[in-house]
């Protein structure tokens, strides 16, 4: 899937706070959307079924609870250079619709920023 907006989360069991950080992102944008879950060793299968349920949502085993920064990088390392914005979110985040649009709206104000 062509995309310019990729999303990064950290599971590790995430239970019910999964369903509903994917659920809400899908209306936080009109865009195309990749999600990337590094998993650090769940053991509650929420990642796997977020992965069958979210068509835009792959999972990325790490292998071992690497922690959180390590867990990301490993995601990022997965994303198509082409892709130019990069968020990296908690799963337990519910987004507000329209959020990443905004976002992004924010970004093409500011073309030179380095973070928003």
């Amino acid at each position: 899937m062509s995309s310019e907006l990729a999303v990064v989360t950290v599971t590790y069991s995430p239970g019910e706070y999964l369903d509903q950080f994917l659920t809400s992102l899908r209306e936080a944008t009109t865009r195309p959307l990749r999600v990337i879950m590094a998993d650090n060793g769940s053991v509650d299968g929420t990642p796997e079924a977020a992965e069958v349920a979210f068509e835009e949502a792959e999972l990325l085993r790490t292998g071992a609870n690497i922690g959180y920064g390590a867990a990301v990088n490993r995601a990022v390392a997965e994303i198509d250079p082409d892709i130019e914005f990069v968020v990296v979110a908690n799963p337990d985040v519910r987004w507000h619709p329209g959020s990443l649009d905004g976002l992004l709206d924010a970004a093409a104000r500011w073309p030179r920023a380095g973070a928003l």
